[in-house]
């Protein structure tokens, strides 16, 4: 192989080595995609959580940089008493996520959190889920869809959704997300109780919550304080008990 031809060859490598390293350490972010390059869907209805996705813009660069987004749920599932655990939601069941339009077998794991609300005469301790589920960065469109089930009464709850894309760019700032619960008629220790309250996220814990979300289901290859941007949808679900004969 003339010489030539062999420098050329070695440049060209230790170019896109380099555009690797600039891609995945964030220099590239001011050409990765943009929050309003992301179509965020979000709908509830039959006891069913429905997300949608597509995320244009920056594909060479999300390509390259070989960065991990999530999608995160944020919701009140449990509430909690000195006599024991009382579920606002089961477990999800049903999980089916499609990503790129094929298919992913996903198991949904869940952070939780323990907060105390009130309904301005009565406190509860409500257990928080944070629910992730984590993907290439380089997808570029997917479908999230979750069916609740319950026990007891039909609730009322705010689910959050949280889309991250890591660029490998930004600072963690505090992140607040507003959340209610309203349990029903007959619900054990707290029947007909009604709560709006906030569910806050120190700047100091982003790195850890973000890192918790986007590592979920990637261990191998885990990324230490992912940064970048993120947007945020809620809306009301209402779960009822199957109905008997």
């Amino acid at each position: 192989m003339p010489r030539k031809t062999i420098a050329l060859v070695l440049l060209l490598m230790v170019a896109l080595l380099g555009l690797l390293k600039a891609s995945s350490s964030g220099y590239l972010s001011g050409f990765d995609a943009h929050p309003s390059d992301l179509n965020l869907s979000v709908r509830a209805e039959n006891n069913t959580l429905t997300v949608e996705w597509t995320l244009e813009g920056g594909k060479i660069v999300r390509a390259l940089s070989k960065g991990r987004d999530a999608v995160i749920l944020v919701y009140p599932g449990w509430v909690e008493t000195e006599d024991g655990v009382w579920s606002v939601i089961g477990d999800a069941s049903n999980v089916s996520v499609v990503l790129n339009g094929r298919k992913v077998n996903f198991t949904a794991i869940y952070y939780p959190y323990r907060l105390v609300v009130s309904n301005g005469s009565k406190n509860a301790t409500v257990r928080i889920f944070d629910v992730p589920f984590d993907f290439p960065s380089a997808v570029t469109s997917g479908r999230i869809e979750l069916r609740f089930s319950t026990y007891y009464t039909c609730n009322n709850f705010t689910v959050d959704v949280i889309y991250f894309h890591s660029t490998g760019r930004g600072e963690y700032h505090a992140l607040l997300l507003p959340l209610s619960v309203s349990l029903g008629e007959g619900f054990p220790e707290f029947s007909n109780f009604r709560s709006e309250f906030n569910f806050t996220i120190g700047s100091s814990g982003m790195g850890r919550f973000l890192g918790s979300a986007v590592n979920a289901h990637n261990l191998g290859d885990w990324i230490e304080e992912p940064r970048g941007w993120l947007v945020v949808k809620r809306v009301n679900v209402t779960v009822c008990p199957p109905k008997t004969s």
